[in-house]
């Protein structure tokens, strides 16, 4: 409960009332003068203690843990401060527009402290919001000169904030917009496919079909072998993994005081996501770290009502900030990311999905090993786990491939120091990582894979976390193929992107890494959009030699080779999610494991829409949508 000084709520507070003289003069000389003179407004000294202890163990002020701990509300600390100092305190609602200069940075004005602003029924005032830690009034300048503290008057943070944001959002939007594509066009997936890449589709277009023409058998043969490399890239990255794989024991955490903890910032897009919004905010809450030193920004859109209508009724704390974007340029999860990026103070950034529970020590670990590691860490990748495995054949098949990817393949990555393709939820990064390499690329609908892989083009090396995320897979065909091909699509942006001639570049890079991370990009693409051809050719070649006619020895020849495909590509599959399987969930993925051909149908499918809509809707973000919980589910008891 908040508990506010015995003041009356008017334009000017009453000049400082008696001191309590209840508390002995001892312990009030050892308040932080953020918050002693309270006592003299009958302020309950216990909460002034407790608020003084913890800021002693964080490192922060008193007044800071006040706020933070919701014992005295912002507008009343703020109002009661102005009356000490005799200043004019104007009231949060009266507060316009802020009237500062347009930068086309944007960024920096949010962290200002002062501002001319309008105000309501009194025309434009100098407005200082000072930080919960200062002691008295300052200078501050205004446009070209400076004014003395006694002229300008004082409100509360939130509201210069939302003045500030009003003022610059639309800049704000358009910065998260074009910044990369601006700044870095080479690295934009906003641009699509170059001149180069149309001559070599072309000519291999011509190349096949004369071929078809001339010698059909010899070419078909020729295309199944060329393709043949990336299924067979993709077996050999599975197998290798699995060989050398080894399950980590989750890492162990120091003691460590609190007060050498940096803020730490939490980024949450948002888009109707209100049936998920109770347990989102529950598992966001549960996070191990001190509550002055966490901000979790919760990004929205215009229009999407029923979210912040969700977010209201969850009375959110001082570490919840709820930022709204404007419909401006592409409808992406990455423009979201790049507009909450300047809203932002930690040092330390992760971001989580709106369905996500992750691990309470999540962030405690990755602290600590950005904290033993050098600068070129730039980020850390923690597992994520599906919560729903024993639903239907497709969460099964959803948790195999996860088990796969991150705890065996991008384990194996990291510990090569290879590329990454982030998983796009749950990644911790370094804040001066992600603005070097110019944020994520709102055009990119899997901005996860491509910062991956532009930080290690970059030079930064990218980790693995111990500590898990859950979170539920898709339940229906209709939404796994949605998410399914946009992360095809994502995936094809990105290839592009990588294959520019700009990009193409080495820059003294290992050539295997290079061809990892185009295997990885390739392989995955190649694999779904000609796997159902590889079955065709099976099937027909089989019931030709089942009617007992002859085939030309080119066909027997291509049977074999796609027989032999699809039969490692099961093997290597199988091998590497049993080997990351949690072993109680081995019964059940046998007993779906016969069904696994079907399901790369399926992702075939997926692959053929991504392709359509790459050329038709290139920046599409399909919306995959979520429910509460399953509180039965294997692990939403884990953490």
């Amino acid at each position: 409960m908040r508990h506010e000084p015995i003041t009356e709520r008017l334009k000017s507070v009453p000049r400082a009332a008696p001191p309590d003289n209840s508390v002995p003069a001892a312990n009030q000389n050892r308040l932080c003068p953020s918050v002693a003179f309270l006592q003299e407004y009958k302020f309950p000294y216990r909460y002034l203690s407790t608020a003084n202890s913890a800021a002693i163990r964080n490192g922060t002020t008193a007044a800071t843990e006040l706020l933070t701990r919701g014992l005295i509300s912002e507008d009343a600390y703020y109002r009661t401060w102005a009356g000490h100092h005799g200043l004019d305190y104007v009231d949060p609602e009266l507060v316009g527009e802020a009237l500062t200069r347009r930068d086309p940075s944007a960024a920096p004005a949010l962290a200002r402290r002062a501002a001319w602003c309008g105000v309501a029924n009194r025309g434009v005032l100098p407005l200082q919001a000072p930080a919960p830690g200062s002691y008295h009034p300052e200078a501050f300048r205004f446009g070209g000169g400076h004014a003395c503290a006694s002229q300008t008057s004082i409100t509360s943070p939130s509201a210069l904030r939302s003045a500030l944001i009003r003022r610059t959002r639309h800049d704000l939007a358009e910065r998260a917009s074009e910044e990369l594509a601006t700044n870095m066009p080479e690295h934009s997936a906003k641009f699509g496919a170059g001149a180069w890449h149309g001559f070599a589709i072309g000519g291999a277009l011509v190349a096949t079909l004369s071929g078809l023409l001339i010698a059909p058998g010899g070419t078909l043969l020729t295309v199944h072998a060329a393709l043949s490399i990336f299924f067979l890239s993709c077996v050999l990255l599975r197998v290798v993994a699995a060989l050398a794989y080894r399950p980590r024991a989750v890492c162990e955490l120091r003691k460590i005081p609190n007060h050498r903890r940096p803020v730490y910032s939490v980024i949450v897009a948002l888009h109707e996501e209100a049936p998920v919004v109770p347990d989102l905010v529950q598992s966001l809450k549960s996070l191990r770290w001190p509550a002055s030193k966490l901000e979790i920004k919760l990004v929205c859109e215009d229009g999407d009502a029923a979210t912040a209508k969700a977010l209201v009724a969850q009375r959110l704390d001082r570490r919840f900030e709820v930022i709204t974007t404007p419909l401006t340029g592409p409808q992406t999860k990455p423009k979201a990311l790049n507009f909450a990026m300047p809203f932002c103070t930690g040092e330390f950034i992760t971001l989580f999905d709106a369905e996500d529970r992750p691990h309470p020590d999540q962030l405690e670990e990755a602290w600590q090993i950005f904290r033993e590691s050098d600068a070129a860490l730039g980020a850390l990748q923690a597992p994520l786990v599906i919560a729903n495995p024993r639903h239907n054949l497709l969460t099964t098949m959803f948790h195999l491939e996860f088990a796969a990817l991150f705890r065996g393949i991008l384990q194996w990555l990291a510990d090569r120091d290879l590329p990454i393709p982030l998983g796009g939820t749950s990644t911790h990064f370094r804040r001066e990582a992600i603005e070097r390499v110019g944020g994520w690329d709102a055009y990119n609908v899997t901005e996860d894979a491509d910062l991956g892989f532009r930080l290690w083009r970059s030079g930064y090396r990218i980790g693995v976390l111990t500590r898990p995320t859950y979170e539920d897979a898709p339940e229906t065909v209709a939404v796994w193929l949605r998410q399914r091909t946009r992360w095809i699509k994502g995936w094809l942006q990105t290839w592009i992107v990588r294959t520019r001639r700009a990009t193409l570049r080495c820059r003294g890079q290992r050539l295997s890494a290079n061809l990892v991370m185009h295997t990885l990009l390739a392989g995955t693409v190649v694999s779904a959009l000609f796997y159902p051809f590889t079955i065709v050719t099976v099937a027909a070649v089989a019931l030709i030699s089942a009617a007992n006619e002859g085939i030309r020895p080119a066909y027997g020849y291509l049977a074999m080779l796609d027989l032999g495909n699809i039969v490692l590509s099961f093997g290597a599959f199988t091998a590497l999610s049993f080997r990351t399987l949690d072993r109680r969930l081995r019964g059940v993925a046998l007993k779906r494991l016969p069904a696994l051909p079907l399901y790369w149908l399926l992702g075939s499918l997926a692959g053929w829409r991504a392709v359509r809509q790459y050329f038709s809707e290139p920046f599409l973000w399909e919306k995959t949508p979520h429910k509460a919980h399953d509180p039965d589910g294997d692990f939403h008891h884990m953490c």
